[in-house]
């Protein structure tokens, strides 16, 4: 079974307004480019949620996408609507959407998501 983060990643590799998109961390060795949009997807919630006849059926992922927005940036509501409407057409569940912050260092635009999902367990597992 696929990581949650590889499988949002697999979600996202299409968005074409992305210039970067990351997994678990951003290298060491990338700058920060500040002429880019850079997505950071890690994972935060990972663990059994079903039962049945004592054994788990389902198991909860949960992803946090960070979207990094380039300084000359425009159109977030639009690009935040098609990462939120991509995930939800895939059945993940939008449990939180953050308001979009200004970084007070870069000065770039920032918005944070959290999805979730059931996975069903494969048998023999």
């Amino acid at each position: 079974m696929e990581t949650p983060t590889t499988i949002a990643k697999n979600l996202l590799k299409d968005i074409t307004w992305i210039d970067e998109l990351y997994s678990g961390s951003i290298p060491s060795n990338v700058e920060v480019n500040t002429n880019k949009n850079t997505v950071l997807i890690t994972e935060y919630l990972n663990e059994p949620s079903q039962y049945a006849n004592m054994e788990i059926k389902y198991w909860l992922v949960g992803v946090e996408v960070q979207i990094f927005y380039k300084l000359d940036g425009d159109d977030f509501q639009n690009h935040e609507l098609q990462v939120a409407k991509l995930f939800n057409d895939n059945r993940w569940h939008i449990d939180t959407s953050r308001n979009r912050i200004k970084d007070p260092d870069t000065k770039q635009w920032t918005k944070v998501f959290y999805f979730s999902k059931n996975l069903e367990m494969e048998e023999g597992i």
